[in-house]
């Protein structure tokens, strides 16, 4: 049986016997693993891109090539995203997810044999980029398929197992290119890679796996026949219900426009500073393990602010968008701070601080976006992908060519600085304009 239409025929078994229901557990487990692994090897390696990559930007006289393959890196994700979203409508998750995983080992494997960094963008940044955006809607559509009740702990522990990527990638790519050298380094990180072709493998349709739904008499019908139809809707992709539901009459809206735009720009300055922030420290003349302790100590203050976040908001409402706000103005400050002194104290008391204050960016997003477009979540997401993607496609290479052209790093993070300040200004102006009209 043709397993990319598993779940139609599913459904029309279903019809005449007892409905089946996601099993929050069993396979489940299993596909969580897989998710798990998607993104540990996913986000970790590139996390520790600046340090992998230092020797041979510098080869290329200067990193100024770095911002362009992190660019193109994300616009590639967030359109092989979208086509992924497409696919899932006629194929199922192991052949979607299948093709990610080979391109993004395809990338992985080009990569070892790069001599240019025109080379590297399009191996690294199309290739593996590519794959990794089709593997992500993928992982959230087979995750959401099998999980119900437990989604919101099974989700935690994906998102443990990718931080703690976060935290140990640098310093194991750090430890690889001392004992192997820079070309077996990235045939190791291959072969790590390897594991995510077991990671698509795995995610079966969820209908292979559904157990009896209890029966049930009178009323209660009602409530499960409403309850095949939830579950219809949770087996499409986030991407695909994004990219059917695009309503560009939303940026008729002035106050969405300024949260998509500040939402944006904020992006851009989180993704660059993680990629480039090694490349300064290094021009501070640290050691690659230094660098490397430097960025896990700002990975290891992200997980603890992520985990008191969570706590926090689980007893107290907070306002997303002040919070969003206020943590994006002070990482504004802090890409200033961060270029005042190369004393190694002072940056690792910045990095960690950085780190805590990332996650009001990185987790508080969607929620800002909810309080955009309240009931048109999904087509707002759609948006934000689609603008932040094309602004990361021209922002960063224009980065780039300010390295190239002044020769420091300390403009480029002054960039940085200024892409948070046009969230910080749109907003500000946002704010007393309709505080006015009210």
């Amino acid at each position: 049986m043709d397993e990319a239409f598993a779940h139609l025929e599913g459904n029309k078994q279903g019809e005449g016997k007892k409905a089946g229901v996601a099993p929050d557990g069993g396979w489940g487990y299993v596909v969580c693993l897989g998710v798990g692994f998607t993104f540990m090897f996913g986000f970790g390696s590139s996390n520790a891109f600046g340090i992998l990559f230092n020797s041979f930007f510098m080869e290329q006289d200067g990193a100024s090539g770095l911002p362009l393959v992190i660019g193109v890196y994300n616009g590639a994700l967030s359109i092989a995203g979208f086509l992924s979203g497409i696919a899932l409508k006629k194929y199922s998750f192991r052949q979607v997810g299948l093709v990610g995983a080979g391109l993004f080992v395809l990338g992985d494997i080009l990569t070892i044999f790069v001599q240019r960094t025109y080379q590297l963008v399009f191996t690294f940044g199309v290739i593996r980029g590519a794959g990794f955006g089709v593997m992500i809607p993928v992982s959230f559509t087979a995750f959401n398929c099998y999980f119900t009740k437990k989604r919101t702990a099974m989700m935690s522990a994906n998102q443990t197992m990718s931080s703690m990527a976060s935290i140990t990638f640098p310093i194991l790519v750090t430890f690889l290119l001392a004992e192997y050298g820079f070309r077996w380094t990235l045939a190791l990180i291959m072969a790590i890679d390897l594991h995510l072709l077991f990671a698509m493998i795995v995610m079966h349709p969820v209908e292979w796996h559904m157990v009896k739904a209890p029966e049930v008499k009178g009323d209660d019908v009602v409530e499960i026949k409403k309850s095949p139809l939830r579950h219809q809707s949770i087996q499409k992709s986030i991407i695909k219900i994004i990219y059917d539901n695009v309503e560009l009459d939303l940026l008729k809206d002035p106050k969405f426009v300024s949260t998509l735009v500040g939402l944006g720009f904020a992006f851009v300055s989180d993704v660059t500073y993680l990629a480039m922030e090694p490349m300064l420290l290094f021009s501070y003349q640290y050691s690659k393990m230094q660098v490397a302790t430097c960025v896990m100590a700002g990975a290891i203050a992200d997980l603890a602010a992520r985990f008191f976040l969570a706590v926090f908001t689980y007893f107290y409402t907070v306002d997303s968008r002040k919070v969003f706000f206020v943590g994006t103005f002070i990482t504004m400050i802090l890409r200033i701070v961060l270029i005042l002194s190369d004393n190694i104290t002072y940056v690792f008391t910045i990095t960690i601080i950085s780190g805590l204050v990332r996650c009001s960016v990185q987790v508080l997003f969607p929620l800002v976006l909810v309080t955009a477009a309240p009931d048109r979540f999904p087509a707002a997401l759609a948006l934000h992908i689609l603008f932040s993607g094309c602004l990361m496609l021209m922002a960063d290479p224009m980065i780039g060519v300010i390295y190239e052209a002044t020769g420091s790093y300390v403009n480029c993070f002054i960039a940085m600085s200024f892409c948070c300040l046009v969230c910080i200004v749109l907003w500000t102006v946002e704010y007393f304009v309709y505080r006015k009209k009210a």
